[in-house]
């Protein structure tokens, strides 16, 4: 959808299952995931948006968009603001986004709105739910956690290292943050700030990944849940479904022998 001078577009994209390069848009690029798990590369940091989750990439922001599973496929609605739309509607200027992930139930109501009303009026944008929209986002932008994440930029590859240095070890949020030296509920609150997600679902995700990598068709499923540190099969198989899109035991039976 194109409208008000060309300065909005909107799309929605079901079950794609394409990474895509290093790019930029010189637009606000705003998506509300519906499905699957979405991951932006940005500057060597990785940002997971999970269903009703919206992320944004700020204009002219070089990022790509690799794939976490040839498995999941990721359907999403996308809007392209650009910056002068994004001034007038809310009298602000230099608006920047530096937590690019987060849930926001209000903002998902008028996203889907906006949708809805260009699908049933021939592409045309309401303007009263867009000004609704632009001023409940911008909320997002306000720079609260400047001072905390300022402070995590310092341990934030120390943190990733941990994790994954550690897959098959107990990790629970006090031992993380207290290998960063910071108080729990600030890393937890910070590591979502640039991750997108918690601590923990991280450490999931993670543990998720390096396991798919060592199902073989003579896998013992159960023993390699375990070795995980997950809680029993029926907990990985959650997981796995949750990142993957299919259960272990379809992910190994769909395996080449």
């Amino acid at each position: 959808m194109k409208n008000k001078t060309e300065e909005i577009e909107m799309l929605s994209m079901v079950d794609q299952n394409q990474a895509f390069p290093k790019h930029f848009h010189s637009d606000y690029c705003i998506s509300l995931i519906t499905k699957g798990i979405e991951c932006i590369e940005i500057d060597k940091q990785r940002i997971y948006s999970e269903k009703n989750h919206i992320s944004i990439t700020n204009p002219n922001e070089i990022h790509s968009n690799p794939l976490i599973s040839n498995y999941q496929k990721l359907s999403f609605h996308t809007i392209y603001i650009t910056q002068e739309l994004m001034n007038d509607y809310s009298n602000e200027r230099n608006i920047f986004f530096g937590k690019r992930s987060f849930k926001d139930v209000v903002l998902n109501q008028f996203f889907l709105e906006l949708v809805k009303f260009s699908n049933y009026n021939s592409n045309q944008l309401n303007h009263a739910v867009f000004k609704k929209f632009i001023n409940r986002l911008i909320t997002h932008s306000t720079p609260e956690d400047k001072d905390i994440a300022y402070k995590f930029n310092f341990n934030w590859h120390k943190a990733l290292k941990f994790i994954n240095s550690n897959l098959k070890q107990k990790i629970t949020l006090e031992i993380l943050a207290t290998h960063c030296k910071m108080e729990k509920f600030k890393f937890a609150k910070a590591f979502k700030y640039f991750c997108g997600i918690s601590p923990m679902n991280y450490v999931l995700m993670q543990r998720v990944f390096s396991a798919k990598e060592s199902v073989s068709k003579e896998t013992h499923l159960t023993n390699l849940a375990y070795e995980y540190d997950f809680t029993d099969i029926a907990h990985f198989s959650k997981q796995f479904k949750r990142f993957i899109g299919l259960s272990p035991k379809n992910y190994q039976n769909n395996l080449d022998t």
